[in-house]
């Protein structure tokens, strides 16, 4: 007899779920659109030692050749690395725009990225594939740039992540926000 009574209410649960709609009526949400971040102590946290590639290089660094950019040691003092012809420069980086104050290079004196020159480069985005990433809190690699001025990087492929509050993660860690839109769908 307690497996009959079981059963039914077991039948009873599952009708009442169906006749309910059988959960949430609340449709999904997704990343209504590409994310365009200025570049800060969080953001650069997000994509720390990621190395960004300019093929062209960067005009406000003086650099045609391939440059390559990447922020390091965001723990403490936000620091940078460029390198472009064999030449590299690192230092402090301050925001606002990207202010790159270089303490050490091999870039001749004369050069923009000599040591001892500041670079302020504006705008300094980091740029994010986020439209229609799923507001669900798990991540997928997903393509970031750096804009420096003009000057776009090629993509790199990180783990991008958006919860359902909107709250942007590139690699784990916390880097701004989007706005959601519901996932609509069309019928055939």
């Amino acid at each position: 007899m307690n497996k009959t009574l079981l059963l039914a209410l077991s039948a009873s649960a599952m009708l009442l779920l169906v006749a309910c709609g059988g959960g949430s009526d609340a449709p999904a949400l997704v990343a209504a659109a590409d994310a365009s971040l200025a570049a800060s102590p969080t953001t650069t946290a997000a994509v720390v030692n990621t190395p960004f590639a300019f093929p062209a290089g960067v005009s406000s660094f003086g650099t045609t050749a391939t440059t390559s950019v990447a922020f390091t040691n965001t723990a403490t003092t936000p620091a940078f690395a460029i390198a472009s012809g064999g030449s590299t420069a690192t230092g402090t980086t301050t925001f606002g725009s990207c202010i790159f104050a270089i303490t050490q290079s091999t870039f001749p004196a004369s050069s923009t990225l000599g040591v001892g020159k500041t670079i302020t480069v504006n705008p300094c985005n980091i740029n994010v594939n986020s439209k229609g990433l799923a507001a669900n809190g798990q991540g997928s690699s997903r393509s970031v740039a750096l804009l420096l001025g003009a000057a776009a990087s090629t993509g790199a492929s990180l783990t991008v992540g958006v919860n359902p509050g909107g709250q942007l993660t590139i690699n784990g860690q916390t880097a701004g926000s989007v706005t959601l839109t519901p996932v609509t769908g069309g019928s055939s």
